[in-house]
């Protein structure tokens, strides 16, 4: 049995944490996850950081949730979804943890890409990234992007498209945006693994063109 939970307004948010082999806990991560399909619970990419009004809270509570774990012996990452619903009254969040999972998540990987293309860090004050140069670095990644239209779309094709208008990834200004395993594009019209848009400012949606 499950409790549901009652709000108008409800978002996804989860917390990214490590827990070392001697029992130290860290937090690696925060985002807010977009989901949609026809009873919008399919996972079709995520937000960093999540939103200021919960993420510091998400990494208390991600930092109790990976002490807890420790003590019962678990180690390496762990990530925990939760329900995040506004009280209007008070305009703030109350968080529900819903799901630990002990691996690598959907989150996982883009972030990791981040901190490889940025070589920045993560600050556990603000629950922001930086790059080596200081820029606050977020990011919005899918791995659900589909369109009929990609239908036969080469590799090359999808290189000449991104070039043209500006949306590579720019190694001088850290920004700019990254696809991963292109080669079903042709054929199926849509990527499986996350295409991920790295910018210096929070934006709420992809920009189509």
């Amino acid at each position: 049995m499950e409790a549901f939970i009652e709000g108008e307004e409800k978002r996804s948010p989860s917390v990214q944490g490590y827990v070392s082999p001697t029992g130290e806990v860290e937090i690696l991560s925060t985002h807010d996850q977009i989901l949609g399909g026809p009873d919008g619970q399919i996972y079709l990419g995520c937000r960093f950081p999540a939103d200021r009004a919960y993420r510091l809270q998400l990494q208390e509570l991600g930092l109790k949730i990976g002490g807890a774990l420790a003590k019962k012996g678990a180690i390496e990452r762990y990530g925990v979804d939760f329900i995040a619903v506004r009280q209007p009254e008070t305009d703030t969040w109350d968080l529900q943890a819903i799901e630990i999972n002990l691996r690598k998540g959907g989150t996982t990987h883009p972030f990791m890409a981040l901190k490889l293309l940025t070589n920045g860090y993560y600050d556990y004050s603000t629950g922001l990234f930086y790059a080596q140069q200081g820029q606050e670095k977020y990011y919005i990644s899918s791995d659900n992007l589909q369109k009929p239209g990609y239908c036969g779309l080469l590799p090359s094709d999808l290189m000449d498209i991104i070039t043209k208008h500006r949306l590579h990834f720019d190694s001088s200004t850290k920004t700019g945006t990254i696809f991963h395993l292109i080669g079903a594009l042709s054929e199926l019209a849509n990527w499986d693994s996350p295409a991920l848009v790295i910018r210096e400012r929070k934006q709420k949606r992809f920009i189509s063109r």
